[in-house]
This record gives structure tokens, C-alpha cells and sequence, in this order.
């Protein structure tokens, strides 16, 4: 069955002021080897996965859904992670956990793709119930340091 339904969200998670990057390959059984660190086939993908390391999710889904709606949270993709997450811990990082979103801001107020650090609000303390909306921003910040969090870029065709 064809995926009807494809947007891509932004995850960054800081850990203690370090960006660290997402695991290449989530959501894909037997990956490819990547080429030039990016992941073009495997055996099966999940709904939602990562090609590669930049923090960009790729939802997809067979469901005749709208894209400007959302069918999926965050919690959805750390089960296929294999990772939980809570106002004290993000998978293996320790810490007390704040969670910022654009608050779904491209879903009309983006400029060529762009979302600005301007748009993110706070969410709350646990990211597991945030919508993942098509070029969503999703920033999950680890431990006493947070940095200043960045303008985050979309293709515009999802």
C-alpha cells in the first residue's frame, strides 16, 4: 500500500549543552550500509525512522490522513528508538529534561523552510505526548547547561 501521508519533524537532543546526533537507521530493519551517511534502503521501514544522523524524521504512512494534521506523538518514534524518556532522563541521559516546540508554527507561518529559534516555546518536562506535526521543531534539552537553540531548515515540498 502506498504512504499517503509523509512529513519529516526535527528532533535535537542536547545533553548538558552538547548537540548529540540521532541514530542513523531507526525504524529500519537491516539497513544498507549509508552511503556519504545516509541510509537509502532496507529490508522494512517503520512508519517513522532516520536515514541519517541530521535529526530529521521521516514519518510516513499508508493512513489517508491530511499532513497538516498530526497522527503520531513523539513517544511513538522512542518506542521504535528504543528509548524512554521523562522529566528526569532522555534514553540514556540523565538530568532534569526541558522540551521547547515551534508549537507546529510551519504549519503556515514558515519562510522558505525556515523555522526561527524565535518560534520555539516551552512545552514542558517530559517530550513524550508532543504532536509530531509536519516540520515540526522538537528540541529535548538534558541537564544544567542549555545552550541557545538554533533556526532549523525544511525542504518545502513536506
Amino acid at each position: 500500500m502506498p504512504n499517503t501521508y509523509h512529513v519529516h519533524i526535527f528532533l535535537g537532543v542536547y545533553d548538558n549543552g552538547t548537540l548529540m546526533a540521532l541514530p542513523i537507521g531507526t525504524g529500519m530493519v537491516s539497513p544498507n550500509a549509508p552511503s556519504n551517511g545516509f541510509v537509502n534502503g532496507a529490508q522494512c521501514f517503520y512508519f517513522l525512522h532516520t536515514h541519517d544522523r541530521s535529526g530529521i524524521v521521516h514519518i510516513e504512512s499508508n493512513m489517508s490522513t491530511p499532513t497538516s494534521q498530526s497522527i503520531y506523538t513523539l513517544k511513538t518514534y522512542l518506542d521504535i528508538w528504543g528509548i524512554t524518556a521523562d522529566a528526569n532522563h532522555f534514553g540514556p541521559f540523565q538530568g532534569p529534561v526541558r522540551v521547547f516546540t515551534s508549537g507546529q508554527v510551519s504549519r503556515g507561518n514558515m519562510n522558505n523552510g525556515l523555522v526561527t529559534a524565535s518560534n520555539y516555546t516551552f512545552w514542558g518536562t517530559d517530550p513524550s505526548n508532543v504532536p509530531l506535526y509536519s516540520h515540526e521543531v522538537i528540541f529535548v534539552e538534558v541537564g544544567p547547561n542549555y545552550p541557545a537553540l538554533p533556526n532549523v531548515s525544511f525542504y518545502t515540498q513536506f
